[in-house]
C-alpha cells in the first residue's frame, strides 16, 4: 500500500479522535473551575461561620460585662444615701462616672459587634445561596462529563488501537513529519487537492506537480502550509 494512502487513512483516524476530544469541549475545564469556586465558597462560608461564633461569644461576654457594670453602678448609687462626708460622696460619684464611661465603651463595642454580626449574616446567606446554586450546577456538569467520557471511552480505545496499527506500516521519518505537521496545523496534516489548489491553505499547485500527485507514487507537501497533498478520486 502506498504511503500516501496510509497517511490518508491515518489522518481519518486522527480526525475522529480529535472530534471525540472536541465533543467533550471545554467541559472538563469548566467543571474544574466550578470545583475551585465551590471550594473557595465553602472555605469562605466556614470562615464566616467561625467568625460568627466568635462574635456570639464576644456579645455574651459584653452582655455579662455590662450587667456587672450596671450592678456596680446601682450598688454605688445605693451607697450615696449612706455617706456621711463630702469626701466619701465625691469618691463614690467619681467611681460611678468611671463606671458610666466603661458602660458607654461596652455599649459601643456591643453595638459594633451587633452590626458586624448582621452584616456577616447577610453575607453568609448570600454565599450559602450561591454555594447551593453552584454545587447544583457542578453536579449537573459532572454528570454530563461522566456520561460523555463513558460514551466515548470505548470508541476512543478502538480508534487509538486502529491508529497504532496503521502507524506501524508507515516509515518512521514520514510518520514524524506527519505528526509535526498535524500538531502545527490544527490536527490536519493531509489534505486533498481541490481544483488544482491545496484545500488546506488555497495555494495553487503547478499542473506538472498535480500530475505527479495524481499518480500517488510520491509524497508531496504543499509549498506554503507543508501539508501532505493527495487526490481524493
Amino acid at each position: 500500500m502506498l504511503e500516501v494512502t496510509q497517511l490518508v487513512e491515518l489522518q481519518a483516524v486522527d480526525t475522529q479522535l480529535q472530534d471525540l476530544n472536541e465533543l467533550l469541549g471545554d467541559l472538563p475545564k469548566k467543571v474544574d473551575k466550578l470545583r475551585l469556586e465551590e471550594e473557595s465558597l465553602i472555605n469562605a462560608v466556614d470562615k464566616g461561620n467561625n467568625r460568627l461564633k466568635e462574635i456570639e461569644l464576644a456579645l455574651n461576654k459584653a452582655e455579662h460585662h455590662m450587667a456587672e457594670i450596671k450592678q456596680k453602678i446601682d450598688k454605688l448609687k445605693d451607697q450615696l444615701s449612706l455617706v456621711t462626708s463630702n469626701k466619701q460622696y465625691d469618691a463614690l460619684t467619681q467611681e460611678i462616672e468611671y463606671l458610666k464611661q466603661a458602660m458607654n465603651e461596652a455599649e459601643l463595642e456591643d453595638l459594633e459587634l451587633e452590626e458586624e454580626k448582621e452584616t456577616l449574616q447577610n453575607d453568609l446567606q448570600e454565599k450559602e445561596e450561591n454555594l447551593e446554586s453552584l454545587s447544583e450546577d457542578l453536579r449537573i456538569r459532572r454528570g454530563r462529563l461522566e456520561n460523555l467520557i463513558a460514551e466515548s471511552a470505548d470508541k476512543k480505545s478502538e480508534l487509538e488501537k486502529e491508529r497504532e496499527e496503521k502507524s506501524i506500516h508507515i516509515d518512521p521519518s514520514v510518520l514524524g513529519r506527519y505528526v509535526r505537521i498535524r500538531d502545527a496545523r490544527d490536527g490536519l496534516a493531509v489534505v486533498t487537492i481541490d481544483v488544482n489548489s491545496c484545500s488546506g491553505c488555497g495555494f495553487v499547485v503547478p499542473p506538472q506537480t498535480v500530475s505527479v500527485i495524481r499518480k500517488k507514487t510520491l509524497l508531496y507537501n504543499c509549498d506554503i502550509c507543508s501539508r501532505f497533498l493527495y487526490f481524493d478520486k
